[in-house]
C-alpha cells in the first residue's frame, strides 16, 4: 500500500437532475408536494442567487480555470438580473444549473431538493421514452408506443430536431471544461426525461419524427408518462457484479475491471482494494500474461491513493502523480498536505507487457486522474470514448455543501484544485481521448455487444 489519503474524492456520474437529497428542516420555503409550481418572491431568488455566488467564490479554488473572469463573471451577473419577476423552483433551479454549467467544473452542482424531485417523478408526466443519445444524435432505448420501436431514431420532437434540443439541454449540465461524453453519459442515466421537461415544459402530447431500425421515417403522437412507466430492462451496468474484477479471455491476456476507486464502496462489497490489486498482479506475473486491459467505464472515482496504487503497478520507475494542489485556505500544499505530491515508488510486482485501457463518459475524477497519467507516460492504449474527467486535473478534494436559503435548491462546491503532473495537453479542457474512438451503436447496447472490449481483444490478439 502507498499511503493513506486525507482528501477522499467520490463523484461517480452525478445524476443531478435525479439524485435525492434530504433538505433541513426549516431551511426552505418549499413544504408541500406541489411546491415546485409555486412562484416564489424575485427579491428572495436574488438573495439565493447571491448565497450561490458567495459559495462558490469562498469556496471554490479556481472559478476561472477554464474560462475567463471576465466572462464568467458577465453571465454569472447576467443570471442574476435575469430574476426579474417572481420564478417557480423549476425555473429557478434551471438558472442555476445553467450557470454551474458555464462554469465548466465537473464537481460542482446545482440540484434541486430531493423532496421536489421525488414529488415531481411521482406526479408530472413526462416524455415516454426512454432515450439513449449517442454524440447530438438521440434513440429509443426502450418503449411501450407500438409505433415507436426500440432502436428507433428520434428526429424532432414538436418540430423542434433533436440536435437542436441536445445543444440547448447541454447548456444546463455540469462537465470539466470543453468535455462533452460526460453530459451525454448523464442524459442517459434518465436526466433527458427530467431536464426536458424542466427546459420545455410539460406536454398534453408531443409530436415526434422517428425513422424506424428498417431506415422508415414515420410522424407519431404520444402521450405523456410518469417516471416510474418510462423504466426500461437493465442494459446498464449490472448492480449485482463485483466492483473489482480478474478475468482470463485467454491468449495471455487479461481483464481487469475497476467499476470503483471508492475505498467506502469497495469496503462495503467486502473488497480489498490493494489486497485485491497485490494477488492480480501476482497471478499475472506467475501466469506471465503479456496484454492487460484495465476497464475503467463507467467508473466515477474514489479515493486519490487508489489511482496512483494501480499505476505504481504499470511502471518500474520512480513517477509524480499530482504536481500542484491548492485551495483558497492553503494556496501551497506539500507531500505532508496530501501524499500523492510525494515522488511515488513502484512495486516490486509491477506489470511489464502491454495495456490497454477501456474509458468513457463515466470515467471520472480519480478514474481520469490515472489515465491522465498513463497517457502522459506513454504506458496504454486508450479505446473507447473521451473519458469524462480532464487530462490536466479538477477541482474536487473536500465538498462544501448548502441549501439556499429560501429555495432548498442545494449547491455542491469542490475545494481543491488539483494539477495532473502530466505533459502539457495537445487540447486543453479536454479528457484523455482514446486512440482509438469506438461508440457503441444503439445496436449493440440492445444485442449487449461490446464493441469497445471486442477491439482491445482484437488489438491483443496473437501478442
Amino acid at each position: 500500500m502507498l499511503f493513506q489519503t486525507k482528501p477522499i474524492r467520490w463523484e461517480g456520474i452525478l445524476i443531478a437532475l435525479t439524485m435525492l437529497f434530504t433538505i433541513t428542516a426549516g431551511s426552505a420555503q418549499v413544504t408541500s408536494k406541489t411546491d415546485f409550481n409555486q412562484p416564489l418572491d424575485a427579491a428572495l431568488l436574488r438573495e439565493d442567487f447571491q448565497a450561490f455566488r458567495k459559495v462558490l467564490t469562498d469556496n471554490h479554488p479556481d472559478m476561472y480555470r477554464y474560462r475567463s473572469r471576465k466572462s464568467l463573471n458577465r453571465l454569472l451577473d447576467s443570471c442574476e438580473a435575469a430574476i426579474d419577476a417572481p420564478m417557480n423552483l423549476i425555473e429557478f433551479g434551471n438558472l442555476i444549473r445553467f450557470a454551474v454549467s458555464a462554469l465548466e467544473c465537473g464537481h460542482t452542482s446545482g440540484s434541486l431538493p430531493g423532496e421536489i424531485m421525488e414529488s415531481y417523478a411521482a406526479s408530472v408526466p413526462m416524455f415516454p421514452l426512454k432515450v439513449r443519445f449517442t454524440g447530438d444524435r438521440a434513440f429509443v432505448l426502450c418503449s411501450r408506443e407500438e409505433n415507436v420501436p426500440a432502436g428507433a431514431e428520434i428526429l424532432s420532437i414538436d418540430g423542434k430536431s433533436m440536435q437542436q434540443i441536445h445543444r440547448k439541454l447541454m447548456q444546463y449540465l455540469p462537465s470539466d471544461g470543453k468535455i462533452q461524453t460526460k453530459k451525454n453519459a448523464t442524459l442517459n442515466n434518465d436526466a433527458f426525461l427530467f431536464l426536458y421537461n424542466f427546459i420545455y415544459g410539460p406536454r398534453t402530447s408531443y409530436r415526434v419524427t422517428v425513422a424506424t431500425p428498417e431506415g422508415q421515417s414515420r410522424d407519431v403522437t404520444l402521450q405523456p408518462a410518469l417516471f416510474e412507466n418510462t423504466r426500461c430492462p437493465a442494459y446498464k451496468t449490472g448492480s449485482d457484479l463485483r466492483l473489482l474484477d480478474l478475468s482470463y479471455p485467454g491468449g495471455s491476456r487479461a481483464l481487469l475491471t475497476i467499476r470503483t476507486f471508492s475505498k467506502q464502496q469497495i469496503m462495503n462489497a467486502r473488497q480489498d482494494f490493494p489486497a485485491f490489486l497485490e494477488t492480480t498482479f501476482d497471478a499475472l506475473r506467475q501466469k506471465q500474461i503479456r496484454n492487460l486491459i484495465i476497464d475503467l467505464r463507467g467508473n466515477g472515482g474514489g479515493d486519490d491513493v487508489y489511482g496512483a496504487l494501480l499505476y505504481s503497478y504499470l511502471t518500474g520507475e520512480p513517477f509524480r502523480y499530482f504536481s500542484v494542489l491548492r485551495s483558497l485556505s492553503k494556496p501551497v500544499m506539500t507531500a505532508h498536505d496530501h501524499p500523492g505530491l510525494a515522488v511515488q515508488q513502484p512495486t516490486g510486482l509491477h506489470f511489464e507487457g502491454n495495456v490497454f485501457v477501456l474509458t468513457d463518459g463515466r470515467t471520472f475524477s480519480t478514474a481520469a486522474d490515472f489515465c491522465a497519467i498513463a497517457r502522459s507516460n506513454a504506458r496504454a492504449v486508450f479505446i473507447g470514448e473521451e473519458t469524462g474527467g480532464g487530462y490536466e486535473g479538477n477541482n474536487s478534494g473536500g465538498t462544501v455543501r448548502i441549501n439556499l436559503p429560501h429555495s432548498g435548491v442545494q449547491v455542491a462546491v469542490p475545494t481543491i484544485r488539483y494539477s495532473n503532473a502530466v505533459k502539457p495537453a495537445q487540447e486543453p479542457g479536454r479528457g484523455i481521448i482514446p486512440e482509438y474512438i469506438i461508440v457503441p451503436s444503439i445496436s449493440d447496447i440492445l444485442t449487449k455487444k461490446d464493441p469497445q472490449l471486442q477491439k482491445a481483444l482484437e488489438l491483443t490478439a496473437g501478442k
